[in-house]
């Protein structure tokens, strides 16, 4: 657990003082070398019983819209920004009551994450978000071993994501 460690928030600036309530790891995982693909990611772990509650990953639509400045910071996250002020607030709505949540920016290119190639070069699409997401959950699951056999639930909302075809 010691490379998750260097992952762990230990304090929000203009939190509420519920956030030491339980843990947050915050880090980048790379998804492809060659082209210098980084996806940012959040967890926050439940707030009550977290070994024992499912791991919710949870991305945003548009394609390219930030997971993390929308639907961890204003819809589910456990805080949202206040309007017109430079704070956080304690979101009494939060789905890390009920789960552990896994907010990731992807792909490539949005909210925090980054690709280090022209987009000319490795145009974004489907194909390239569905492999890049894949490449950061077996990445990530081997950073946080202790959420590989919780039950795992993929939601968004909006685009999302590619569709899948069987």
């Amino acid at each position: 657990m010691a490379v998750q460690e260097l992952d762990l928030v230990v304090s929000l600036p203009e939190a509420p003082s519920c956030s030491s309530a339980f843990k947050q790891y915050s880090g980048y995982v790379t998804t492809d070398e060659h082209l210098g693909k980084t996806l940012f990611d959040w967890l926050f772990e439940a707030a009550d019983k977290p070994d024992e509650k499912p791991l919710v990953l949870w991305l945003n639509g548009g394609p390219g819209c930030s997971t993390v400045g929308f639907g961890q910071a204003q819809e589910l996250g456990p805080f949202r920004v206040k309007k017109d002020v430079p704070e956080l607030e304690f979101n009494q709505y939060a789905w890390n009551k009920a789960a552990n949540l896994l907010f990731l920016d992807s792909p490539a290119g949005v909210g925090f994450s980054y690709t280090n190639t022209s987009f000319e070069q490795d145009p974004p699409g489907d194909n390239s978000t569905a492999h890049g997401s894949y490449t950061f959950l077996v990445k990530w699951f081997q950073r946080f071993p202790q959420h590989k056999m919780k039950e795992f639930y993929i939601a968004g909302e909006s685009y999302a994501g590619p569709p899948t075809y069987s």
